[in-house]
């Protein structure tokens, strides 16, 4: 029975030639560990759990037609404190923007408009398949139909703290004892509809037979609060041109560099002012 909902999807899919636009509005919210307060004051507490409430849960935007698209996050005020200027540790905790993301859906590549610390990358690289299970479970998300699919992955375990001396420690051990990065399975679970035929989502998520309304990725849940098809507002895909051209394993190889500068000046300045009073620069 599955491979018969599968089948008939796909031959929808493929059989679906007009043209179209539409625009979709999503939110995402995430979750962070965050043992790292329990020492603090209730009142210090209560703020940062306020704070990262707000870096954690974002808005986005992604216009699409049937040959490409473009997700971007919805412009709001920065509220971010980087105590002085230079570093948002906010951000460093909630992880960076992704920037701006257009793909191409014919042709299966990507770019990837990110900025780090004051330049900005185009990061371009083909898009990679996902081998997506089909579930054959279906519901209501909206007036869409939408149907279940799930990849199971292995993915690096994330360790943060503000601990200068628990970090101190950590990476000493780690210089004298080095080990392999602990890893942990995720299973990415995604709902998308054959009723809007295009093979694409937020982030980079896709490579399904419609559109992907909700996704659930490890400690991160994108969720779809509304589509519009055919607005009346002009859309214009295109792809961004402005920046410095990298590979994806290029643009991982300078940002990794970077942190590790971040990091070394943070020790040396002592704590939080290290962050706040230092600026990178990427020549």
């Amino acid at each position: 029975m599955k491979k018969i909902i599968v089948f008939l999807m796909f031959l929808s899919f493929e059989s679906y030639s007009q043209d179209f636009l539409g625009k979709a509005y999503y939110m995402s919210k995430s979750s962070v560990n965050m043992d790292w307060m329990k020492n603090m004051p209730p009142e210090r507490q209560k703020y940062l759990k306020a704070r990262m409430k707000t870096a954690l849960e974002k808005n986005y935007i992604l216009d699409f037609d049937s040959k490409s698209s473009y997700f971007k996050e919805e412009v709001t005020l920065d509220t971010g404190d980087s105590g002085g200027g230079g570093f948002n540790w906010m951000q460093f905790v909630a992880g960076p923007n992704q920037g701006d993301i257009y793909k191409d859906i014919q042709k299966k590549t990507y770019v990837n408009k990110r900025e780090l610390f004051g330049k900005i990358f185009l990061i371009s690289d083909s898009i990679a398949p996902t081998k997506w299970v089909m579930t054959g479970e279906s519901k209501k998300i909206g007036i869409y139909n939408a149907y279940k699919a799930t990849y199971t992955k292995e993915v690096e375990e994330d360790v943060f703290s503000f601990s200068r001396r628990q970090r101190d420690n950590q990476n000493n051990s780690e210089e004298n004892n080095p080990v392999l990065p602990k890893t942990k399975t995720v299973v990415m679970t995604a709902w998308f509809t054959p009723e809007i035929p295009v093979s694409t989502g937020p982030a980079m998520y896709g490579g399904l037979p419609g559109l992907i309304l909700e996704i659930s990725d490890g400690n991160t849940t994108i969720l779809c609060k509304k589509v519009v098809l055919n607005p009346e507002e002009k859309i214009n895909i295109k792809e961004p041109s402005k920046g410095k051209v990298v590979s994806n394993s290029e643009f991982n190889s300078i940002q990794e560099e970077k942190m590790k500068e971040m990091r070394e000046r943070y020790n040396r300045g002592g704590g939080r002012g290290g962050w706040g009073n230092s600026r990178a620069r990427i020549n």
